[in-house]
């Protein structure tokens, strides 16, 4: 994961400590109709259908008989920060200006997050001292007005829970951020694995603690905590953690707490303040033992805004996290909790996993079942991630043809029809909750498909002439560590990125902008040729960014959007500028579905609870269609 600035995270933080709960409101009118929107990230229609036919989703049988249902056709590419952005605002990228997970500056040939961007205050040194001077910035890089706002503007009150790219949160009646809020330590997920054994960094996402341990199984150690916000030389803030590992628990002493944690059980939330001097930064932790004596290991989660006392702007109005948490509990508050990386790296077991993910599915839950117990919008609208998460890292268990299938657990081969139950009894249970007036509309981002084969997509560049490395240099670490751009014209980037090294645009361009349109079209033919071992393509379709994101954001946009055929995807090397030695290599992680492919390959489902006057065209119509169905607002705001 992408880690900003210290300065701008601790800036973040102070400004963050600024946030006050606004005073007491007068009750609002009851809403008399409304239009409840369920989200289900990578939702699969294939599968949908599949389950539905053999009877194993009895609730979506039910509402595609008696409503409506159709595939929905994706954003281009079908990545999920893309295609919320997309729902959200009813444009494209060219629009919206959300093209993939990660942006480049070409400045630099830096990747960044997409999503949210902090600019920090000016500061003022005084003794060693940081003191910021006014407040910094914070804003969704995402351009263009959402529907939900253009309904609350026409009298129709919205309750927008947890939809992805909705940070920080917009001023209608109610909204809890999604996609986009970061951790303390201002990543978008840094869990902590404390062990005993030999064990390799963490490529991204974690941090390895390896513990000294005395005879008796004793441990005193320290969790890292986010940086010292008036501090400008990257110290960061701890708390002193004791253990006392048994065979089969582990006693932890944190934060004036002591509590036994039994082997392979998650722990409650665990409060945590860290001290500054000037005053402390609230937080939230779970733990799991993973293994007890002889050779214990501890994973923390990553370390949440808490919201009860919440140091991030999470919610608007900004007093609806704590009176949220007072009336459902505690629950995780970082935008993409469910910590797939950590699984992907083994430094989480499935059920643990699949434990964690149970809590996330729950609390989504309730925080739905507040918001249709208010009655006060006619706009309710919850994204569920899990269907998404669960699929990513179990589609193993489903796919033959995967390299990991044999060897995967029941477990794993369980796991995706678990999560379509589950979303399954949600709907029946929303169902159950609907009015007479109410409508309903269920739908997905995008489906999926496996992910078999990791393509290098820089080393085909290196191979075929468009990228070259430094003199001596057989292959490239991240960030083009090895690149020589002064003699490379094109290089790869994101998920389904290729650029062109322009000139005038890119800092060490050598591209013509006279030579573009061929030198795309060159690139685009010589991907259609790119073939597996057993012949299979591993690229479906290519697109100009220029002609597929028109815009005042299309200058933003890849040169060359790739449209992966089902079963390869980008490498993650490939995703921050690598390029190792082979074309393709075996998927051999748990992450073993995706969606970042050409998008005709992995379309989403819509289901409506009344029939459509026409089939919705994509998910970006529908952010319209949405508008002109949804209930006139009977009530101000």
């Amino acid at each position: 994961m992408i880690r900003p600035n210290p300065i701008a995270v601790a800036a973040l933080l102070i400004l963050a400590l600024g946030i006050s709960a606004c005073g007491d409101r007068p009750e609002p009118a009851p809403a008399q109709a409304r239009m409840i929107v369920l989200g289900f990230d990578g939702m699969d229609p294939e599968l949908v259908q599949r389950w539905m036919a053999s009877g194993e989703l009895p609730n979506f049988e039910a509402l595609r008989r008696e409503g409506y249902f159709q595939p929905l056709a994706t954003s281009n590419p079908p990545q999920s920060p893309v295609a919320w952005s997309s729902f959200a605002t009813g444009t494209g990228p060219g629009h919206h200006g959300i093209h993939d997970f990660l942006r480049r500056d070409p400045a630099t040939y830096l990747p960044d997050f997409s999503v949210a961007r902090f600019t920090p205050p000016r500061s003022v040194g005084l003794g060693g001292w940081q003191l910021p001077i006014g407040a910094g910035t914070l804003e969704n890089l995402r351009q263009g007005e959402s529907f939900w706002s253009q309904a609350q503007d026409a009298g129709q009150r919205a309750t927008v829970l947890r939809v992805p790219v909705t940070y920080p949160p917009e001023p209608v009646q109610r909204m809890l951020s999604g996609m986009g809020v970061p951790d303390l330590l201002g990543s978008q997920g840094t869990y902590t694995l404390y062990t005993t054994r030999r064990q390799a960094t963490a490529d991204s996402g974690g941090r390895i603690v390896h513990m000294p341990i005395d005879t008796n199984g004793q441990v005193e150690t320290i969790l890292e905590g986010p940086f010292h916000p008036l501090r400008s030389d990257g110290s960061a803030l701890g708390l002193p953690m004791a253990l006392q590992f048994s065979a089969d628990s582990v006693e932890v002493t944190l934060a004036d707490q002591r509590e036994t944690l039994p082997l392979g059980e998650w722990s409650d939330w665990w409060p945590v303040r860290f001290d500054h001097g000037l005053g402390s930064i609230p937080g939230m932790v779970r733990l799991r033992l993973i293994a007890g004596l002889p050779r214990p290991q501890l994973y923390v989660s990553p370390i949440h805004a808490d919201p009860v006392e919440p140091v991030l702007p999470l919610t608007s109005p900004a007093d609806y996290a704590p009176q949220l948490a007072e009336r459902i509990g505690r629950f995780h508050t970082l935008g993409m909790p469910e910590e797939t990386w950590s699984l992907n790296q083994g430094h989480l077991d499935e059920q643990g996993f699949l434990d964690m993910i149970a809590t996330t599915l729950a609390e989504g839950e309730a925080m739905l079942d507040d918001a249709l117990e208010a009655y006060d919008s006619e706009l309710v609208i919850k994204v569920f991630v899990q269907t998404d998460r669960v699929s990513h890292m179990f589609w193993r268990g489903l796919d033959p043809e995967h390299p990991l299938h044999a060897e995967s657990s029941q477990l794993a081969r369980e796991a995706i029809p678990w999560i379509y139950r589950e979303a399954d009894r949600i709907l029946g249970e929303v169902r159950g909750r609907m009015g007479p007036e109410d409508r309903l509309v269920v739908l997905s981002d995008h489906g999926f498909a496996p992910f078999r084969r990791a393509a290098h997509l820089n080393r085909w560049l290196i191979e075929n002439g468009w990228m070259m490395l430094k003199e001596g240099a057989s292959e490239s670490e991240p960030l083009f560590a090895q690149v020589d751009l002064g003699r490379t014209r094109a290089y790869a980037l994101g998920l389904n990125g290729l650029y062109l090294n322009q000139q005038g645009r890119e800092a060490r361009g050598i591209v013509a902008a006279d030579e573009r349109e061929d030198l795309l079209d060159e690139l685009s033919r010589g991907l259609a040729t790119w073939r597996d071992e057993d012949g299979s393509p591993v690229v479906s379709n290519t697109f100009l960014g220029q002609e597929i994101y028109p815009g005042p954001f299309q200058d933003q946009a890849p040169d060359l959007v790739i449209g992966y055929a089902s079963g390869y995807r980008a490498s993650w090397q490939t995703t921050l500028g690598g390029a190792p030695l082979p074309l393709l290599e075996n998927n051999l992680q748990p992450w073993s579905g995706d969606h970042c492919i050409d998008p005709a390959l992995v379309p989403g489902v819509l289901f409506l609870s009344f029939p459509p006057d026409e089939p919705v065209e994509d998910i970006a119509a529908l952010a319209h269609f949405l508008l002109k169905h949804t209930p006139e607002g009977l009530a101000s705001p």
